[in-house]
């Protein structure tokens, strides 16, 4: 080759620009829930069906159900499905252990409120999958997940110190042991699994300390809350008891008050009765006395007559005699 031989141009390097899609919303946690439990619940093709295979379906029956929001890859229907499981089979355990300790109470909705504080002050952040949760919690593996999870060797996911073995038992995903073997890691060597058990030992033990504290804080706070209420109650009872009283003593002064309107009621008419009576009396005597007057002035008066008649006849009879 001569020196004066040019070099080929480089290639440019093209990288492949990828679009970050937006997080998964609750609906389409929903449906990737329903999506998983439809096909790995399926008797048809459940049986010996390949994880790639299974999830495939699992794909296509999420799309299928989610064509208005935006159409997720595989891997990363994969890759939200892992944070469900976690994150739901954390609370699942802390759930287990609220049950187990069954303060007296409290409802199932308290339960839940109380079990997601826990959540959050173990793990240090909030549980946001609760609508994932209400799907899951009922179905066959996650009480079988429960059921595992209540072993000393189990309960330490709940502090995120996951051996291999813990992370097969935490995963749900059907042909999941053929998938692990598949990644060619090294298998962990005598030393680090001793030290990963004393790990997860000391791990275990701080839960379990940590729940015994969170339980001896809510008895606690019951017992408050009951002292709490017993209290109000009593007072508001006694402040029935006094308005019941006080009414009581209105009611009586306005009956009392009531019977003394009556009474000067019935004595002003009595009164008026005896007045009406007594000028109705006294406009007969005046009567009386009026017609008595008059026939006394009409006496008087005939013999006024009878004296002027007797008089102008003697006159006359004078008269005559002369």
């Amino acid at each position: 080759m001569s020196a004066s031989a040019t070099p080929p141009p480089r290639r440019r390097k093209v990288v492949a620009t990828r679009n970050k899609q937006t997080n998964f919303s609750a609906y389409e946690d929903d449906v990737l829930c329903k999506s998983w439990l439809e096909i790995s619940c399926d008797p048809v093709i459940n049986t010996g069906q390949r994880r790639e295979s299974f999830w495939v379906r699992v794909v296509n029956r999420y799309n299928s159900k989610c064509s208005t929001y935006p159409e997720r890859t595989q891997k990363s229907i994969m890759s939200r499905w892992d944070h469900i499981k976690a994150e739901v089979s954390k609370f699942s355990g802390y759930m287990a252990e609220m049950i187990r300790s069954n303060p007296s109470g409290m409802l199932d909705a308290d339960k839940s409120v109380a079990t997601a504080a826990d959540f959050a002050a173990i793990e240090k952040h909030n549980f946001t999958l609760m609508h994932c949760w209400q799907i899951l919690k009922d179905e066959p593996k996650w009480m079988e997940l429960k059921r595992k999870m209540d072993t000393p060797q189990n309960s330490a996911s709940r502090e995120n110190v996951l051996t291999s073995e813990q992370r097969n038992i935490l995963d749900l995903d059907p042909d999941d042991s053929s998938a692990a073997s598949s990644t060619g890691k090294r298998p962990m060597g005598r030393d680090a699994a001793k030290a990963a058990k004393e790990k997860v030992a000391a791990a275990s033990s701080e839960y379990v300390s940590k729940m015994h504290d969170l339980s001896v804080q809510k008895i606690e706070l019951f017992k408050e809350s009951e002292v709490e209420q017993k209290a109000r109650l009593d007072k508001i009872v006694t402040l029935e008891k006094v308005k019941v009283e006080e009414a009581r003593e209105h009611c009586k002064m306005m009956l009392e008050l009531q019977r003394e309107r009556l009474a000067m009621d019935k004595q002003r008419l009595k009164m008026e009765a005896e007045k009406k009576e007594k000028e109705e009396l006294n406009c007969i005597k005046n009567a009386d006395e009026h017609q008595k007057g008059r026939a006394q002035l009409q006496g008087v008066g005939q013999e006024r007559e009878a004296a002027v008649v007797a008089t102008c006849a003697c006159l006359a009879a004078w008269k005559a005699w002369r």
